[in-house]
């Protein structure tokens, strides 16, 4: 390959590196241009004070950019095996994530480990916390993850010789205290979700305080597999001692399981942000009674009732006319 060619191709790997060190065998065929790039969310962001399991879902939003040719020569085995090996250079590889304690929240558990993360998807993580019972309002996690990512590869004979190193990415995880100070309390949860589909989510809320709760506001706290689907619901004012419903559109993950989750509903007002949790199970499928036709089913099957009554009916008027003119004969 000409050195201007060469030099070119250097160029352009080097823009679409963003800044991070570009690696090359003598002998490289292909080079890709790849990048990892970690999210994470808690679960269920709405924690109570002492002992807590904080559920985190870690992602691997990474992606391969392009695949770029540098040189020809070389069997089409090897080359063809090196064009494959390339693809995994946006895996991450021998992760462990490492949650940072902070404040009056206590991490109790060593770090999580994951030996391969794909692009595209993600892995469930847990950590046990010890929550100081004075601790109220949000707070920002920090989440350390380590792994290690294949920087380049060359194939030589059939066989791939990886060149890995190692590095590291700090996010954030935003959880919430339901502190004992806080003014709510959820009186009541109606849902008819349940995995692949969407439905309506109604929270019965209730003011215990002295004091009316004015201009708020309800919103929705949920991650996977839950996506809410409608806005925040206004309230107005909601006075001390009594309660208000509030519903949402949620859709479902159609790989959830049949278990408990945490959800939490945020009510934000004059001069307050306040969360409370609740647990939500899902159904096994979806019921009849929930299913957005049943009103037209039931009207079919009443309308099938009505006319084989009245066929019926005919039927016997006919019979009976036919026996009535046979006894004057």
């Amino acid at each position: 390959m000409a050195p201007l060619k060469i030099i070119c191709i250097l160029i352009i790997l080097v823009g679409l590196g963003q800044g991070e060190d570009i690696i090359f065998f003598a002998d490289d065929h292909y080079k890709s241009s790849s990048e990892i790039v970690f999210s994470a969310s808690a679960t269920n962001p709405a924690l109570l004070p002492g002992q807590s399991i904080l559920e985190v879902s870690l992602a691997n939003l990474g992606r391969i950019n392009e695949i770029i040719p540098i040189s020809s020569n070389g069997s089409p085995d090897d080359i063809l095996l090196e064009i494959e090996e390339e693809m995994n250079s946006s895996m991450a590889l021998e992760i462990r994530a490492s949650l940072e304690p902070i404040g009056p929240i206590k991490v109790t558990s060593g770090p999580q480990y994951i030996s391969v993360l794909p692009a595209g998807e993600a892995r469930s993580l847990e950590f046990n916390l010890s929550i100081d019972r004075k601790a109220s309002g949000w707070y920002n996690l920090p989440l350390q993850v380590n792994y290690v990512r294949q920087a380049d590869v060359s194939v030589s004979d059939g066989e791939a010789f990886p060149l890995r190193q190692p590095t590291n990415q700090s996010l954030n995880l935003r959880v919430y205290i339901s502190g004992y100070k806080d003014l709510l309390r959820i009186a009541g949860v109606q849902s008819n979700l349940y995995p692949g589909g969407k439905g309506t989510l109604i929270v019965a809320v209730e003011n215990f305080g002295e004091d009316t709760i004015s201009n708020c506001s309800a919103s929705l706290m949920a991650a996977p597999p839950f996506h809410v689907l409608s806005p925040d619901h206004p309230l107005g004012e909601l006075p001390a001692g009594e309660m208000a419903a509030v519903s949402f559109l949620v859709g479902v993950d159609g790989n959830a399981s049949q278990k408990e989750y945490q959800l939490g509903l945020r009510l934000r007002s004059e001069g307050r942000d306040l969360v409370v949790p609740f647990e939500l199970s899902l159904k096994g499928s979806e019921s009849l009674l929930s299913h957005p036709t049943f009103p037209l089913i039931v009207l079919l099957a009443f309308l099938a009732l009505l006319t084989l009554a009245v066929i019926i009916m005919r039927r016997q008027k006919l019979l009976y006319g036919r026996i009535k003119r046979t006894k004057r004969w």
